[in-house]
């Protein structure tokens, strides 16, 4: 029995018997017998999809040949595959086939070496830009560079332009840096100069700082980095390298290394940890400490210090006058009369140094100093005396707390009493006690008065006594003074006989 088989254009076919793989069938109409099997395999494929195919390569090599393109790499071996705009690339210790018909297939093999660099040849076969299979290409732009790791060794720098490597061994890695930037990664740095190679000295710097050493990288007048002690560095050719030696630190930054640092966040960002930078305000003095030690009293400014490992803080005193309120105080006069009383004080700190080294706390000193001076000064008086006297009560406190306080560096400005408050039954008594003083002294005034009227009016008498004329001008300033509101007048009988007329009606006048 027979059966028909058809093989179209794009298709090739691998006869099969009982005894295995015979021959490979073209394109065409094939009658076979039911003990032949046909398997049927795309031409299109890229690459062929062939089942054992390390059996058909080592049994049937002469027979597999002419429509097979077989590529067996070893270990340390790439073959470029090119069919039409179709790329493949074999890996190391692989075996793979390639149909020769249709479009044909060109082959590029190559030895993987220790750069991992493809070779130049390949480029011009690849699409640009374009990575296949293992190759990776790549574009390192103007002012950096490539550092390519393959199983965390350093194969090759890449220059600024095109490059094409080999991705085939475990972790590799390619990392792209700026010209700018410092390597100080100790593992990256020793694998670098471990592999010695050539542009090492061509292109780039190295150091390696001490313990007492930092290395300050410049890119022109920008600060780019800082490489901290005891740590090893490689950067581009192109940059500036300044050491900082740390034998006498704590000491003050350089001043163009402050002018980049206050200028440039990044700069500021790169010293943190190796400089410690203050700022005194204005109207304030700074404490300086080292491991817990005074060393030194700033003025205002901005302060940075390489800190060489040492630890820095800054405590700001404010110089300025400062007023204090003590409010509430209750006290007992010398004639145990109760009184709660508000002070108000200012003061300046003149020795900062001596008011750290002395005080703990000098609000709290001040502020108990003033408690003292005023139970003293309030408890030696009455509260007649000291209402009398609040001026003497005032100088007495001021001067008990400023020598208290100027023994600390503290000088009191002013101090006095501002509220006196007496309780509710006490301001009452002391109420009635004002009202029936200023009573009696307008009795006194009163009755004074009224004793010089009287006097005045019997000495004014004698006078007319002794004198007609004096009491005719009394007279006459009397009528001056009682005809004022009346608005008409009529005389009859001569001025005797107004006289007469009008001490009759004076009475109806007045009223």
């Amino acid at each position: 029995m027979f059966k028909r088989i058809i093989i179209q254009d794009h298709q090739i076919g691998f006869l099969h018997g009982r005894n295995g793989f015979e021959k490979m069938l073209a394109t065409g109409n094939y009658y076979l017998s039911s003990s032949k099997k046909v398997s049927l395999y795309n031409l299109t494929d890229f690459p062929a999809n062939i089942p054992n195919l390390e059996w058909m390569a080592t049994h049937h090599q002469a027979s597999i040949s002419d429509d097979l393109e077989v590529i067996r790499t070893a270990h340390d071996e790439v073959v470029l595959v090119r069919s039409g705009q179709q790329f493949l690339c074999v890996m190391p210790n692989s075996l793979q086939a390639f149909w020769k018909l249709g479009l044909g297939v060109q082959t590029t093999k190559a030895t993987i070496p220790a750069d991992l660099k493809v070779p130049d040849e390949w480029l011009h076969h690849l699409p640009i830009g374009v990575s296949v299979g293992c190759v990776k290409q790549v574009n390192i732009p103007a002012g950096a560079y490539g550092l390519l790791f393959a199983e965390e060794n350093f194969c090759n720098f890449l220059l600024p332009g095109r490059h094409a490597y080999f991705e085939v061994l475990p972790k590799t890695k390619l990392t792209i840096c700026r010209q700018s930037q410092v390597l100080d990664a100790k593992d990256v740095v020793q694998a670098i100069l471990a592999s010695r190679h050539p542009l090492l000295q061509e292109r780039f710097k190295q150091i390696e700082t001490s313990d007492q050493q930092l290395a300050v990288w410049w890119d022109k007048s920008e600060l780019v980095h800082v490489t901290g002690q005891a740590t090893p560095a490689l950067a581009s050719s192109d940059l500036n390298l300044e050491l900082i030696a740390l034998e006498q630190a704590p000491r003050l930054l350089e001043s163009h290394i402050v002018l980049a640092m206050r200028a440039n966040a990044n700069a500021a960002r790169l010293l943190a940890t190796h400089v410690s930078s203050y700022e005194v305000p204005s109207e304030h003095v700074g404490m300086l400490y080292i491991d817990g030690v005074l060393h030194a009293s700033l003025t205002p400014g901005f302060y940075a210090y390489w800190h060489g490992g040492h630890r820095l803080s800054l405590t700001t005193i404010d110089t300025r006058l400062t007023t204090l309120e003590i409010t509430g105080q209750e006290m007992l006069t010398q004639d145990k009369v109760p009184l709660r009383v508000n002070v108000t004080a200012g003061y300046k700190i003149v020795d900062a140094p001596l008011v750290l080294a002395s005080l703990n706390d000098y609000k709290d000193f001040i502020y108990k100093e003033i408690q003292f001076a005023l139970r003293a000064a309030i408890g030696s008086k009455t509260l007649d005396g000291l209402l009398e006297n609040k001026n003497e009560t005032d100088e007495q406190i001021l001067g008990y707390v400023s020598q208290k306080a100027m023994a600390q560096g503290i000088e009191i400005i002013s101090m006095g009493i501002k509220d006196l408050i007496l309780p509710g039954e006490i301001k009452t008594m002391l109420g009635k006690v004002v009202e029936a003083e200023k009573a009696a002294q307008a009795n006194v005034i009163r009755r004074r008065e009224e004793t010089a009227a009287t006097r005045s009016l019997m000495n004014t008498s004698r006078v007319m006594e002794d004198n007609p004329v004096a009491l005719r001008l009394k007279e006459l300033e009397t009528l001056e003074k009682m005809t004022e509101k009346i608005d008409k007048i009529s005389v009859y009988g001569g001025l005797e006989s107004l006289l007469k007329q009008v001490a009759a009606f004076k009475p109806a006048i007045e009223k």
